[in-house]
């Protein structure tokens, strides 16, 4: 039977839309990509995600800009997000901190719908460090001085709500101490607090390992679960008795909505990137090691992980560990 006037017309416009779908999702990117890091310059996601986004740039045929937004505990990208266009053109690194906001205090977004998750990338290794001349040699050593002045020890950490801080307040908590937290924007202005003596220790990432092959630094205890090849014979802080470890895991996102075809194209850009020789140099150098995740598992582990951190704040209250 042929098809009517009105049949035609939406049979011709369906095709149109395919076709002009298609052509938008091909022809993307036309113009450069920011990625919004939340950290000041020169911190470790910082100097990750700059050697990340040289392949990444290289594969997508347009240069990805990495655009630095220090502040709000890590949130200032997930924050961008939510006032950008869902086109692929604006990115954000994501961090630990999005699952714990939120069940501390009201937020514009919600981890679990505000966000395309894209890629997972790595893992912070954190350690508790000290200048090289520090009186501590130990963490019992740093324990007994901390029981005999009260409040006095200075510990920088990144963000009032950031992963080192929470778990520098759990030690404190299972050593029966009380330590003064210092908040800054990003590792890079700790380390510099830390080699300058206005804090006494810092949980910091990989960005210490240069001060630490220069003399300069040493970790007085890891924070991760285990030991690190890079430091093997650095005790971990939960061998020293405490039950507790840093885990903060990032990774890049988009705004909601945005194309799937789009977001399927970021993220193989991306992990060619995350998989690429100074990828895996700037990681070495960090301390780090790759915990990549695609699009379906990194969403995975933010419910996941969202779910989790609402259990771990409710007794981070109950024992009076947050304000």
């Amino acid at each position: 039977m042929p098809l009517n006037l009105s049949a035609k017309f939406a049979f011709w416009f369906a095709l149109y839309l395919l076709a002009a779908s298609s052509a938008w999702s091909q022809a993307f990117p036309e113009r450069a990509i920011s990625l919004i890091v939340p950290f000041a310059a020169g911190g470790p996601a910082d100097q990750h995600l700059r050697a990340v986004v040289e392949e990444t740039s290289r594969v997508l045929g347009q240069s990805v800009v990495i655009e630095n937004r220090p502040g709000a505990s890590g949130t200032n990208g997930a924050l961008a997000l939510l006032r950008a266009a869902p086109d692929g053109y604006t990115l954000a690194l994501l961090t630990a901190t999005l699952y714990r906001e939120p069940h501390m205090t009201k937020v514009k977004y919600d981890p679990l719908s505000s966000f395309s998750y894209i890629i997972l990338l790595s893992d912070y290794t954190q350690g508790l460090a000290v200048k090289a001349d520090a009186p501590w040699k130990t963490w019992q050593e740093f324990v007994a001085d901390a029981a005999r002045r009260p409040g006095r020890l200075n510990i920088g950490v990144n963000g009032a709500i950031g992963t080192p801080r929470i778990v520098m307040e759990e030690a404190a908590e299972a050593a029966h101490i009380q330590l003064n937290m210092v908040p800054f924007k990003g590792d890079s202005e700790i380390a510099a607090a830390l080699l300058g003596g206005h804090i006494d220790a810092a949980p910091l990432s990989g960005i210490a390992a240069p001060h630490i092959d220069a003399g300069k630094m040493r970790y007085l205890v890891m924070l991760s679960e285990k030991r690190v090849k890079r430091y093997p014979d650095t005790q971990t802080l939960k061998e020293n008795g405490p039950d507790v470890w840093s885990s903060s895991p990032y990774g890049v996102g988009a705004p909601a909505g945005t194309d799937p075809a789009r977001l399927k194209l970021l993220h193989d850009a991306l992990k060619k990137g995350l998989e690429s020789s100074a990828s895996l140099r700037m990681m070495d150098q960090l301390n780090q090691v790759m915990n990549y995740k695609g699009q379906d598992d990194y969403r995975a582990y933010a419910s996941a992980t969202f779910a989790k951190e609402k259990g771990r704040v409710a007794q981070l209250r109950q024992r009076g560990l947050l304000d």
